[in-house]
């Protein structure tokens, strides 16, 4: 991918193949066993120190028998801490290493490990128009990848989940799969044939109405990570359902609710209903059905929300919760050629678990968001510098960047907005190479499913 002000590197080789590399992190330290295993190195017989890494008979150092429950086991650990793409790059070097760790696709419920999850990761669009090949953005380093998936043929993409997963729906049996890009694991939910009516079913299979117009979805992602709940926000059919892998059925919390917005935040299904977040609980003893729980509403200052000029954005803004209001109107004067100016304004709010309450910020953490009419992306904007901090950007969908007269951007600091250079259909929008990292995002950020497959 190549930008104008910052430029990505975009790796040509599957993410399972990248060669290992030095990282420098943040994360938590080691626990005290291996920081023991660090410091201290056992004597040998004759009193000196034996070597940190086994001598082979050539007299090389023999990486890869570090042994089993030890250093190997304990690397792997603190490797997986920083990203789930280099633990695979790690698990990656040898046949005793992968012997020693965890395999991410072990099982039929791997796939949903939140250790393995590539949370980090976005999907861009393909890599030069090949057919199973797709680009990968890291939003908090930076790192571009591309890499092969032969896991989606036969299926047509529905949507890409906060934890980077892709959802997947086969159509000859309306079977539902989750696709870890990354780890390559596909976790197969229940068919959603019982949510359809008897007509959507049979213009399915006739191939009279193309298949957004009956199935539609608006955000899935894990309601509880202990049980491998998964929960689906249909827009059509207008409903809330979760299932678990080895389901029969998908079963519908809420048929009746217009969701706004819905989001996986920390563990957690959240959603939007005008002012009220509520939150998808799950017993997992099945002694309880699921069902939906008011944590939060407007406090002392309420906002007005308007259904068609105005939009509701539940965001993960690393770890933390938050709603934008995005209201569009139409500002004083006329762009260029006559047409329209409009005005965006937006409020963002925390939501805040404890107090149950909506509180207005004027920041995003040093954060930066982006946001589409229906996903939004959280980046760090210390791996991208040509990104502003607390800032809001628009995609290529939202009307008041790409007609004239528009806005590129929202400062939530500064209570400022950038003008907008793109005009026209966005379903037309074709950006020209170079391009920026905010150009692509923005670009990116708007498609889904079937727009990226």
């Amino acid at each position: 991918m190549t930008t104008s002000r910052s430029r990505t590197p975009s790796r040509q080789l599957p993410v399972l193949f990248h060669p290992p590399h030095p990282r420098r992190s943040s994360k938590k330290t080691p626990s005290s066993s291996s920081t023991a295993w660090v410091t201290k190195r056992s004597r040998s017989t004759t009193g000196g120190r034996a070597p940190a890494v086994p001598i082979g008979s050539g007299g090389a150092r023999d990486w890869a028998n570090l042994g089993g429950d030890g250093p190997t086991s304990l690397i792997a650990e603190l490797v997986l801490t920083g990203d789930v793409a280099d633990y695979l790059r790690f698990r990656a070097v040898c046949r005793s290493w992968r012997r020693c760790t965890a395999d991410p696709r072990g099982d039929a419920t791997s796939g949903l490990n939140t250790l393995f999850l590539p949370r980090h990761w976005i999907m861009l669009d393909k890599a030069h128009d090949a057919s199973r090949r797709r680009r990968f953005l890291n939003v908090s380093t930076g790192e571009c990848v591309r890499t092969d998936l032969p896991e989606l043929a036969g299926h047509t993409l529905l949507l890409l989940t906060p934890e980077g997963l892709l959802l997947l729906l086969h159509e000859p049996t309306l079977v539902v799969r989750l696709l870890n890009p990354l780890t390559r694991h596909l976790t197969e939910l229940p068919p959603v044939t019982a949510l359809l009516t008897e007509e959507d079913r049979e213009h399915l299979r006739s191939g009279t109405t193309p298949l957004e117009d009956v199935l539609r979805v608006v955000s899935a992602g894990l309601a509880d990570a202990d049980t491998s709940t998964v929960a689906i926000c249909f827009r059509w059919p207008t409903a809330l359902a979760v299932a678990r892998p080895g389901d029969g059925h998908w079963t519908v919390v809420d048929g009746d609710s217009f969701f706004y917005s819905a989001l996986t935040c920390a563990g957690r299904f959240y959603c939007a209903i005008r002012s009220k977040i509520f939150v998808l609980d799950t017993d997992g003893t099945n002694q309880q059905p699921p069902r939906l729980r008011l944590v939060a509403t407007e406090g002392s200052m309420p906002f007005y929300f308007f259904r068609i000029s105005h939009s509701l954005h539940l965001v993960d803004n690393a770890g933390e919760l938050m709603l934008v209001h995005r209201m569009l109107g139409q500002g004083q004067g006329t762009g260029a050629q006559g047409v329209d100016k409009y005005s965006g304004n937006f409020k963002v709010f925390r939501v805040d678990l404890d107090a149950g309450a909506l509180a207005p910020v004027k920041d995003l953490r040093g954060r930066a968001v982006f946001i589409s009419l229906g996903r939004t992306v959280s980046v760090s904007v210390g791996a991208f510098p040509s990104i502003s901090a607390d800032t809001l950007y628009l995609g290529f969908d939202c009307a008041e960047k790409t007609i004239k007269g528009g806005i590129d951007g929202y400062n939530v600091a500064a209570t400022s907005s950038e003008p907008s250079c793109y005009h026209g259909s966005c379903h037309d929008m074709v950006l020209e190479q170079p391009y920026s990292v905010v150009d692509c995002l923005s670009y990116c950020i708007r498609l889904n499913g079937e727009h990226l497959a």
